[in-house]
């Protein structure tokens, strides 16, 4: 699994030659159902013991009280061994069993969870955290959840990288918390209110009664996001919205206030990883049950 860098730290998944695992664990699960079942049990067993067999503690029950932030926890071939509550509501799952031994392609359309996958793969072959870094997960009806995710790898007593733990922070129940402060009220409605024109800066700052540079610094220690890059991200944010029952990709560009058609097209590929065609082509392949995985040619990402 290689992978391409976009935008703010964002990663798009392509297939390679070097996935035989991945590619025994599909076929493994197209077999028949007498075969599958006691495969799948086999895996939840082995997830179930992953602490135990690494001398590594169980996650602390204190996970399950985080209201905004989603814990998770997976083994090298990347099946679940944990999961706090809220990812187990995320994925309407009553207990934390039901999530061992699957992995995001149980939850997510293919190219999402390629992409996944191979952000795993990159922290667990490297052993570098990943801090904060941007991921932008479409729950298959045009809805974008943003999260801010952090990325470590697990080690066994040993010190031998054996998985991967994290914690995706979704933005929109952060935005939730931090909304007693007030502090950028007004400029967040005045966005949401005119994303079609071409919102200044500045005048977000005077809508916050600050100075530019305390607004712009106050802004991203809040949001992990320069004022510029959200206004960008509710563009595109709006953009996926209107794009499942589009007809005109350039009658979206028009709506969300980009413009010309070339320059949405490489705005929304720097912040989704994928045309708005191929983002069309994705969502209609998902509600058909065969969602395409994406790759790159020369430069650019096509769709198989």
């Amino acid at each position: 699994m290689s992978t391409i860098v976009v935008g703010m730290g964002m990663v798009i998944a392509m297939g390679s030659g070097s996935e035989p695992g991945e590619r025994k664990e599909r076929q493994r699960t197209r077999r028949p159902s007498s075969v599958a079942r006691p495969c799948a049990s086999a895996a939840r067993e082995e997830c179930a013991g992953f602490f135990a067999a690494n001398g590594i503690s169980t996650p602390s029950t204190l996970f399950d009280t985080l209201s905004d932030t989603y814990y998770f926890a997976k083994n090298r071939a990347g099946q679940f061994v944990w999961g706090n509550r809220l990812l187990q509501e995320q994925h309407a799952l009553a207990d934390v069993k039901d999530i061992l031994g699957k992995t995001d392609h149980d939850f997510f359309r293919r190219d999402i969870a390629d992409r996944i996958r191979a952000d795993d793969l990159a922290v667990m072959e490297t052993g570098v955290t990943v801090k904060n870094k941007l991921e932008v997960i479409d729950g298959g009806n045009g809805e974008l959840t943003w999260l801010f995710t952090t990325k470590a790898p697990i080690r066994n007593r040993e010190g031998t990288i054996v998985g991967i733990e994290g914690f995706s922070r979704d933005a929109r129940r952060s935005q939730d918390t931090i909304a007693p402060f007030h502090e950028f009220k007004a400029c967040i409605e005045y966005v949401q209110e005119h994303l079609t024109e071409n919102i200044s800066i500045d005048h977000l700052a005077k809508l916050s009664c600050m100075s530019l540079s305390t607004f712009e610094r106050k802004f991203k220690e809040h949001f992990s996001l320069t004022p510029k890059q959200y206004v960008l991200h509710m563009k595109v944010h709006e953009a996926c919205r209107l794009l499942p029952g589009a007809n005109s990709i350039a009658r979206v560009a028009l709506a969300t206030g980009f413009g010309g058609q070339s320059y949405f097209t490489k705005q929304f590929r720097s912040i989704v990883g994928i045309t708005p065609k191929q983002y069309q082509l994705a969502l209609a392949a998902g509600r058909a049950g065969n969602a395409p995985s994406f790759h790159r040619k020369g430069n650019h990402v096509e769709a198989s």
